[in-house]
């Protein structure tokens, strides 16, 4: 699912039928200031409206992180910590 899809309808159309593929806008990362508050609401929101459903993310298309590699590194745990919190 791109960035603009409808999550609350792509979620309803797969269920677990499907690997819901989220793939989030990676601007999140180019801003000249890194909000992990903002990175964890927005996954948090994703996992929240696809419960029940077999999900993935996937972070693509990162053309600049402001010269900080430790973003992504952050932006990936926490997508771990939210992801555990709505794990069976």
């Amino acid at each position: 699912m791109s960035p603009w899809a409808d999550v609350e309808k792509g979620a309803e159309e797969l269920q677990s039928d499907f690997v819901f593929s989220h793939k989030p806008n990676p601007a999140i990362l180019a801003g000249s200031v890194w909000h992990p508050e903002l990175a964890r609401k927005r996954i948090r929101e994703v996992l929240e409206k696809t419960q029940g459903c077999i999900v993935e993310i996937v972070l693509k298309d990162i053309s600049t992180f402001e010269y900080e590699p430790q973003r992504i590194w952050e932006w990936s745990r926490i997508c771990s910590e939210e992801a555990e919190n709505f794990a069976p």
